[in-house]
């Protein structure tokens, strides 16, 4: 007998702020995804890739203990296995152009946190999980 049970999508969340951690939290998991949320940059990386965790997509903070945002970045694009999964940035900085960096280092997405509700940031995520990501490796 088959089952129609479906898993859902998992999110792998890094933000150190605990009270944007839980509302991220409570959102993605409102909505239908799995998350594992994590306060670390080092300690994130170190989760994907000691368990070969490919997760539906990746929302980062830029600003975290041990590894920042930028370099976390940077290491998941270096591996293959994380090609096809999006990955948003979440940040407080509302500074005209500051997303160019973390999009040319692969980033899909750039949002500042003040301007998008959680529901925003949901609603984002979800549509690059639906489409792919915005910048295939290569393109």
């Amino acid at each position: 007998m088959e089952s129609d049970i479906v898993a859902p999508l998992k999110i792998f969340l890094v933000e150190d702020d605990p009270y944007l951690g839980r509302v991220y939290e409570r959102a993605f998991k409102f909505a239908g995804y799995d998350v594992e949320w994590v306060a670390d940059g080092k300690l994130a990386l170190e989760r994907l890739i000691a368990r070969d965790l490919v997760p539906a997509a990746i929302v980062l903070d830029i600003l975290l203990p041990s590894m920042n945002g930028y370099d976390l970045l940077r290491e998941i694009r270096k591996n293959e296995r994380y090609a096809p999964v999006p990955i948003i940035m979440l940040t407080n900085s509302f500074v005209e152009h500051d997303g160019d960096p973390y999009l040319a280092a692969g980033a899909d997405a750039y949002l500042i946190k003040i301007d998008n509700q959680s529901k925003d940031v949901i609603q984002k995520v979800t549509d690059l999980i639906n489409k792919g990501r915005a910048k295939a490796p290569g393109a």
